[in-house]
Formats: C-alpha cells, structure tokens, sequence
C-alpha cells in the first residue's frame, strides 16, 4: 500500500496499511507471536495456534520486504522481534511447526507449501546456515513426491522421539515461492 500512496500520490493508502499493522502488531502476544485468525467484527483472536505458513506467512513476508523499500526503523523492530520469536517457538531443527500464541507449546506439527516461502526470507534476512539447512528438507520433500505436498504431518515414532513424516494432502498447488527460495538460494551460496 505505501508504494501505491507513492505511485497515486495519495497517503490514504499506506496510511490505512501503517493503521492496521500497527494495530496487529498490539495484539500480538508476550512471546511477540500472533495468531492465525482474527474476528473481524470483535478484533479477537479465533485461532491461537500461528507458525509461518497460512494466515500469517503475509505478515512475515511483506513486514520484512516494507523494511527494505521504504527503509522504516519501525518495520524492522517488529520483524526482527517476531523472527526471533519464530526462532525459539516454532523452529524444530530444519522444520517449523505451529505453536501457541499465547504460551508458545506446539501445536501442529506440520510442513505445508505455504511454508516454503522461509527459507528465501532468511536468505533476505541474511540467515544462511538456517535458510540452506530449511530448504535442504523442503528439496528432500520435493524429492521424495516430485512436488511439495499441501500439507505434510509429523509425529513422534513408536520406537525413538525421533520425528516421522506421513503425507496428509494427495493434492499440491502449484507455488511458484518454493522456485524462488530455490534460487535464492542457489545465490547467496555462490
């Protein structure tokens, strides 16, 4: 919205978009996480479980990518504070899973293609090591079903606390975020 103020001329715009970032932003939790799903007519939060992929994946991506159009201060306190919080509540090795806004405990543990879109934004954040480490495993998926899967669930074996992979979705859609990523990548290594 703040290049569409720039390109019309008129502040409206990113003036509506800074109101309601601002806003989100408040209602975020003390561990800096924010949910899923917000009840538009109450402002609350209908969906405390977050992570990085549907419902707040925009969040992350256009909070960082405003810090470096429009060189705000303020856009990148908040996203560094809700990368850290990323960090600690919702990463699991080279995965993320879904956590609890509010206390921070896992929820879903889940990959989804929506996700794919991290470890390119870590590349941007200049997160190397963790960005090639996500995407290594997001390559692996890809290799194993010849496409990434919708949606992929984690649990716990029977026999060690080692993490089990199961498909959840036969379908996919067709994400263009995960080439990108790859070639993000493919850049920042060379």
């Amino acid at each position: 919205m703040g290049a569409l103020s720039r390109l019309t001329g008129d502040p409206k715009y990113e003036s509506a978009a800074l109101c309601a970032l601002r806003r989100l932003w408040s209602m975020r939790s003390s561990r800096n996480l924010l949910g899923t799903t917000l009840d538009v007519a109450t402002g609350e939060w209908i969906e405390h479980s977050s992570g990085i992929g549907a419902g707040v994946d925009s969040f992350y991506e256009y909070l960082f990518k405003a810090h470096i159009l429009f060189g705000k201060e303020e856009f990148w306190r908040m996203f560094h504070s809700a990368y850290i919080a990323v960090q600690k509540y919702f990463r699991h090795g080279p995965w993320y899973h879904e956590a609890d806004m509010r206390n921070g405990r896992a929820t879903y543990w889940q990959l989804t293609s929506l996700q794919a879109f991290w470890p390119g934004l870590q590349v941007l954040v200049g997160d190397i090591v963790a960005a090639n480490s996500s995407h290594r495993e997001f390559v692996r998926v890809w290799e194993k079903f010849g496409v990434l899967p919708e949606r992929y669930f984690a649990f716990e074996g029977p026999y060690d606390l080692s993490l089990c992979w199961k498909l959840s979705s036969v379908f996919h859609t067709l994400a263009t975020w995960f080439c990108d990523l790859t070639l993000l990548t493919l850049y920042s290594n060379s």
